[in-house]
């Protein structure tokens, strides 16, 4: 018998406490990532619009400079599309777009900050709930897969090439192709061919059904039939479960022939996204085949399960996040844009988004693809 005003031992810790203490210390680590990520992209804003307006980074453009056409990448050729105004203007309204398809994103679904807020305390899985965050992890897991890639086929002798040419039409170039390729190689290659499938499928010729086909394909399948009823239901991306590959079971048989012809739809235009790059003969080598299909595969998954506006941010992470910082320390420091790790603007963002975003970002998609294969498992 204790004596009065002893106190009680306290009991062991149990090792599942401990267990779930680790992993709620890894995903707070790992939002603050994501926060630093989402701040990196704002930032870049204010960034692109000094770099373009406040600096001298070319000396045969600027932002007073007429514009007259645009190069469109219509599949493996270049139509000009005929504008007026500047580069400034071009640049202004490129932004602004971006700016809008962040914020419409970063609503959705549960929203940005109960996606975060929740993922915390319930696991990862919330952030597939909302749009931005979905497309951020994807962002880091891309990014270090690439990476990965690159190494290992530089050190086989592939090369990847490299872009050279005026540091401000490159500029302009990176903050234009996000746009134009995803609806080339996204709402082309995806859109067209299961909006014309669900026409004939489902015979549901509405303008609304029209947009939302081109905008998310999967909202053709986030539509079922009560068997008791025959009543319609729809559903979103955000009541599929809580998982980047949800498994989406359906008891219609419509739904469940068309996937398969979508996602055929999806590698076959990764292939030829991949085959684009180093056919535009802007400088890539045969290396970028493979990088490039392989970011084609997770930006038309986006599309698919989220709608264009994750592809077209993802897209213009890479292309244009990933450099602005570079372009602005060119300007300041004097080191050239390409340069790796040149200045603590290469540095940062770098190291950021390729290995503390990226190295989580890739074991959780491959935590999910296992969860996936043990699902589809008799």
């Amino acid at each position: 018998m204790s004596s009065p005003g002893a106190r009680a031992p306290k009991p062991p810790k149990e090792a599942g406490d401990a267990v779930s203490s680790t992993k709620t210390n890894w995903l707070f680590l790992f939002i603050g990532m994501i926060v630093f990520t989402i701040a990196m992209m704002l930032v870049s804003f204010p960034v692109g619009l000094y770099t373009v307006f406040g600096t001298n980074l070319s000396a045969n453009y600027s932002a007073s400079t007429p514009v007259y056409s645009v190069g469109y990448d219509f599949l493996l050729a270049t139509v000009q599309v005929p504008i007026g105004g500047n580069f400034g203007a071009v640049f202004l309204g490129l932004s602004a777009i971006y700016l809008g398809l962040f914020l419409l994103a970063a609503r959705q679904g549960a929203g940005i900050f109960k996606a975060l807020r929740e993922s915390v305390s319930d696991g990862y899985g919330a952030l597939f709930t909302n749009p931005l965050a979905a497309t951020l992890v994807l962002l880091g897991a891309v990014s270090f897969a690439t990476s990965l890639l690159d190494t290992f086929q530089t050190s086989t002798g592939i090369s990847t090439g490299s872009l050279t040419g005026d540091p401000f039409l490159l500029l302009m170039n990176f903050t234009l192709a996000p746009l134009t390729e995803e609806t080339t190689f996204r709402v082309m290659l995806i859109g067209l061919p299961v909006l014309v499938l669900s026409l004939i499928m489902f015979r549901d010729f509405s303008p609304m059904t029209i947009v939302k086909a081109l905008w998310r394909p999967s909202s053709v399948w986030d539509v079922d039939e009560d068997a008791e009823t025959e009543a319609v239901i729809v559903r979103s991306f955000k009541e599929t479960g809580p998982s980047i590959f949800p498994d989406g079971s359906s008891d219609s048989l419509k739904v469940r022939a068309i996937k398969p012809v979508v996602y055929a739809f999806l590698f076959l235009s990764s292939l030829i996204f991949g085959y684009a790059h180093y056919a535009s003969g802007i400088g890539w080598g045969p290396g970028k085949v493979s990088e490039a299909a392989l970011a084609g595969l997770v930006l038309g998954y986006l599309y698919i399960k989220y709608g264009f506006q994750t592809s077209v941010l993802l897209h213009w992470s890479v292309n244009y996040v990933g450099s602005i910082f570079s372009f602005l320390g060119q300007v300041v420091y004097g080191v050239p844009w390409t340069s790796n790790y040149g200045n603590y603007l290469d540095f940062i963002p770098t190291i950021a988004i390729v290995y503390l975003l990226g190295v989580p970002s890739t074991l959780i998609i491959t935590n999910e693809l296992l969860k996936q294969a043990m699902r589809k498992r008799p």
